[in-house]
């Protein structure tokens, strides 16, 4: 990596994360981080020298293990009880909080469950997390981050909800948390903005050149816009909420018509099969036509409410998240024919892509643990 134009100390910071994201997929020697990073192996000592006075390396306690030619190497690894990270989850029925270690090890998981969210609610949840620190004797000023993942949108500034169908408009969870626990970072956001975060750190898909846009329909319906390789969701963190928007002159919303939820309980009453599952959707609309015009009219819907947004955006990657990947296949050939009712879509190759990693608990805990190793770092 060139180092040019930058300051001494963000290289410093720079290979610190380095070393330390190495480390936390496995211990590793010094001879072995100077082979992986491309640093030498004297620059390698002095950030391991750093890490170790900083407590946030230590020896590897377990047998080293040999190599062919028969040399010992002495390893490290991250002290996993440096710090600890709590990542609180109010998406639709998959409600949880789970305390981690600095290693990503899991100390608590519990399930949490509620149809609406108020102030009474966020203090239980910080009561069960001082208790989670209480019960294992864990020093609570080492609880770096506290995150929340919520179905809606905030300012990300002042902290006040700006639209959210489960959160009670009058609660502000930044300032609630940061009232609660003083000494850690709190960051909050959209819970498919963290499975975005998943799937663009998992490299299923390339999100580099272009612009893609990451399409969520499950209880309800939501957007990233992503831009080599980064979301942008506007001056409040609001762009990509995009369920509220009016697809008619009725005033009917467009998570009302497409939520995937609604879809399987409208093919569950014409079936009369209530057990019926989105696996089953392909043989159900084989069966019966009027599930498939059902389809075929939601196609219709969402293709247009996303052509707006593509033909804006200048986006020609769109990949579809949530059970909406369930669909038969016969759905997503009608919204591309939707995309493509332009003067100028001959011209455009328009290309659909189906994520399997709509993981907001697992790109919320990535970004939980990279700043829980920022927050480390800023205490030197």
């Amino acid at each position: 990596m060139s180092s040019m134009g930058m300051k001494s100390e963000n290289i410093a910071h720079f290979n610190n994360k380095l070393i330390l994201n190495m480390l936390l997929s496995e211990p590793l020697s010094c001879v072995e981080l100077a082979e992986k990073t491309d640093l030498s192996h004297m620059a390698t000592g002095r950030i391991l020298r750093r890490l170790s006075e900083m407590d946030i390396v230590k020896p590897y306690v377990e047998p080293p293990k040999k190599r062919s030619r028969g040399r010992q190497f002495f390893r490290y690894e991250i002290n996993a009880e440096r710090a600890y990270y709590a990542c609180v989850n109010l998406q639709h029925f998959n409600e949880s909080f789970i305390v981690y270690d600095l290693a990503g090890n899991v100390v608590v998981s519990e399930k949490l469950s509620s149809s609406r969210v108020d102030d009474e609610y966020i203090y239980n949840v910080i009561d069960r997390i001082k208790g989670v620190f209480a019960e294992k004797a864990l020093p609570l000023d080492r609880l770096a981050v506290v995150s929340a993942a919520v179905p809606g949108r905030l300012n990300d500034e002042s902290g006040e909800l700006i639209v959210s169908s489960k959160i009670d408009s009058r609660v502000n969870l930044i300032k609630t948390f940061e009232k609660a626990f003083p000494s850690s970072l709190v960051e909050i956001k959209n819970d498919i903005d963290y499975a975005c975060i998943y799937s663009i750190l998992s490299g299923e898909f390339d999100y580099g050149k272009g612009t893609h846009l990451y399409l969520y329909v499950g209880s309800g319906v939501a957007c990233c816009l992503v831009n080599d390789r980064k979301i942008i969701s506007g001056s409040n963190g609001f762009g990509g909420e995009i369920g509220m928007n009016h697809i008619d002159q009725n005033g009917n919303r467009l998570h009302a018509a497409v939520a995937s939820s609604e879809m399987l309980e409208t093919c569950k009453k014409i079936s009369g099969k209530g057990d019926l599952t989105f696996a089953d959707l392909d043989k159900v609309c084989e069966s019966y036509p009027k599930i498939k015009e059902k389809f075929l009219s939601v196609a219709d819907i969402l293709g247009n409410s996303i052509c707006n947004c593509v033909d804006m955006l200048g986006c020609s990657h769109v990949i579809f998240a949530g059970d909406i990947t369930c669909y038969p296949k016969f759905f997503f050939d009608r919204f591309l024919s939707k995309l493509k009712e332009t003067n100028y879509s001959e011209r455009i190759n328009y290309k659909l892509d189906f994520s399997k990693s709509e993981e907001t608990s697992g790109g919320q805990m990535l970004v939980a643990r990279l700043a829980s190793l920022d927050w480390v770092m800023e205490q030197y």
